[in-house]
């Protein structure tokens, strides 16, 4: 019966310590799934998190793509624009340089042909009195020459009424086709004081080139009354 106790003694205690170990692997278990619970959620929050993070990072990298395509379309419509201003500049400077250019070629020859015309015309008189003194006889030429000094003595000082002599002159030059005659001499010295006002002395040279005629020059004041002085009022 002793034993028989103690069988059944050790069979409860038995009992006891599998209920007991199950109970506490249960707990375990228990607790072990549970915290394997909260590890998974844990982790599917963060994996959530990654991937909401990942799409944000898609869509700021999205629009930080975007917005530098769109700044490089700007920078390049803009340089784009900019060549285009510099080569219309360029073209614009070209073209007013070749206008100029012209001008100034054009200023250059219409001043180039005027002095042609005048050296022309210059050589043309020369040649033309040249031609008169040359050919005309020498009676013929002291006959207009007289003629034409005292048609200056009654008539060209009339112009020279309404000028003003250089101030401080007291002698004039006189170019003569021919000496003047003392008669000549005599009125010209009479007109020039009744015109200025004062006596004035006259300095006389004789040019065969002036052909016929004289040439009075005061200062800035010239009274022409020579053949060339004619030819080159008939050629106007």
């Amino acid at each position: 019966m002793l034993i028989a106790s103690l069988i059944i003694l050790q069979l409860i205690i038995f009992s006891v310590l599998i209920f007991v170990f199950s109970k506490i692997m249960t707990q375990k278990v228990s607790l072990s799934t549970k915290h394997f619970d909260e590890m998974s959620q844990d982790y599917n929050e963060k994996a959530r998190q990654i991937d909401e993070q990942l799409q944000e990072a898609n869509v700021k990298a999205q629009e930080i793509v975007s917005s530098a395509q769109n700044e490089a379309e700007k920078t390049r419509s803009d340089t784009l624009k900019q060549a285009e201003d510099e080569r219309d500049k360029i073209i614009q400077a070209a073209r007013t340089q070749a206008e100029e250019i012209i001008q100034q070629a054009d200023k250059s020859r219409s001043q180039l042909l005027l002095e042609i015309e005048e050296r022309i015309a210059k050589e043309a008189m020369n040649r033309a009195c040249d031609l008169c003194h040359d050919t005309l006889p020498e009676e013929f030429r002291k006959l207009v020459h007289d003629q034409w000094v005292e048609d200056l003595i009654e008539n060209g000082f009339s112009r020279a009424e309404r000028l003003r002599l250089p101030e401080g002159t007291v002698g004039i030059k006189i170019m003569s086709a021919f000496a003047l005659s003392d008669e000549q001499r005599k009125k010209i010295s009479k007109k020039l004081k009744d015109t200025f006002g004062h006596e004035i002395t006259i300095e006389e040279q004789i040019d065969p080139k002036v052909v016929a005629g004289l040439v009075i020059n005061a200062g800035s004041l010239v009274l022409d009354g020579s053949l060339k002085n004619k030819i080159k009022e008939k050629s106007r």
